[in-house]
């Protein structure tokens, strides 16, 4: 198969992308850093073989950068059967509204609603013409219009659109051959989620619900491959299986963080 991820040079993406690579399919790497980019590169064509994974630098709140990447993934896979967007950012602090800079409010919803909506516009011109494919958007804390927490306010609204994306576009779809899902990789242990040092009643809950990146990718990727039709929602922490697991909490004690919250095992 042929994959773009976008934000695959770390966390979550680069986990994605690892495993389709493990698949034997071809992936796209891509991320703001062309430094970022060529040691993923780097990385996995020493890992899987040069022929099965190629990269460019990509700013996704650039129209015109993500046209140049979809022309460069074609290039270079002939064909798209899946893409994923999952480019993100929460900023660079959690802070109260009140105290959020003006630029990273930008930032934020500039990357996380703009740039999903220029890639879905880009990608969504090439399967239609193709005749098939997958896009995937990656869903967040403010997805399901419930949870949030204090001092997130810009990225839990930016999540929030997620979904609202997904039901226009199926709409805007209907009756072409091109799928339209979501992706919710539940808590993922990456700089994203430990930014700014969480408190140990935070870390406690991380032991309990928080997964890390390779075993969250291990479980998507082939639920992925295998998606059909559209307006999929491939999730990771089913409600389930989030009861389940504070039923077994006991069992998760110190899993990530001791009772100092100190990492353990990260």
């Amino acid at each position: 198969m042929k994959i773009v991820i976008t934000g695959s040079t770390r966390g979550i993406g680069k986990a994605l992308a690892n495993k389709f690579l493990e698949f034997g399919d071809n992936v796209i790497i891509t991320s703001r850093s062309n430094d970022a980019v060529k040691e993923a590169i780097d990385e996995f064509g020493k890992k899987y073989g040069t022929e099965k994974v190629f990269g460019i630098a990509c700013d996704v709140t650039d129209a015109q950068q993500v046209d140049s990447l979809v022309k460069f993934a074609v290039d270079k896979l002939g064909k798209i059967d899946i893409w994923i967007n999952n480019a993100g950012t929460a900023g660079d602090k959690r802070l109260p509204l009140v105290e959020t800079e003006t630029s990273q409010i930008k930032q934020v919803i500039e990357t996380n609603i703009i740039g999903t909506l220029y890639c879905c516009r880009a990608i969504l011109k090439v399967m239609i013409s193709q005749g098939y494919g997958h896009i995937f958007n990656m869903e967040g804390m403010g997805s399901d219009g419930k949870r949030t927490h204090a001092n997130s306010l810009t990225y839990a609204t930016s999540k929030a659109a997620i979904p609202m994306i997904k039901r226009t576009l199926l709409l805007e779809t209907k009756n072409i051959p091109v799928g339209i899902h979501d992706l919710s990789p539940g808590m993922v242990l990456t700089d994203f989620l430990l930014k700014g040092d969480p408190d140990i009643g935070t870390k406690k809950i991380f032991n309990i619900l928080a997964e890390k990146a390779e075993t969250v990718a291990d479980y998507l990727v082939p639920k992925i491959r295998k998606v059909k039709g559209t307006g999929k929602d491939i999730r990771f922490l089913s409600g389930t299986k989030v009861m389940w697991r504070f039923i077994t909490a006991r069992k998760a004690k110190y899993r990530f963080f001791d009772e100092m919250g100190n990492p353990v095992n990260l």
